[in-house]
């Protein structure tokens, strides 16, 4: 009897970490997916006008917000992705104005703007 009660239990635990690992898995994708699309833009355009595009600052902003995520902070992954619109806005480290653009429809696209009370760039 004791048996099996402490494999229902390891049995429920397991559950419960798997089912917290995937909500935690889906609410961040679409971070992921935005830092492939960043890493695709900066192979494709490395340079503007022969000048060094800095990527970095967009995908370490990402990475932020990921962990921000997972540790439960909307807060931090609102500002953050108003802060990401606005860098790329403002073709932020010199990205390629077509990257840029590109960036931005991919983002709004797949931010959930609802779910962190993002607002909507203009």
């Amino acid at each position: 009897m004791k048996a099996v009660l402490v494999t229902i239990v390891a049995v429920f635990c397991a559950l419960t970490l798997f089912a917290g690992g995937v909500a935690v898995a889906q609410s961040t994708n679409w971070m992921d997916e935005l830092s492939s699309s960043v890493n695709f833009y900066k192979s494709r355009y490395p340079t503007t006008n022969d000048v060094p595009a800095n990527w970095e600052p967009y995908l370490s902003e990402l990475n932020f917000m990921k962990k921000a995520s997972i540790r439960g902070n909307p807060e931090a992954v609102r500002v953050g992705m108003d802060k990401w619109f606005k860098m790329l806005k403002n073709r932020d480290g010199g990205i390629n104005p077509k990257a840029a653009d590109e960036l931005f429809r991919i983002a709004v696209l797949t931010t959930p703007f609802d779910e962190y009370k993002i607002s909507v760039p203009k």
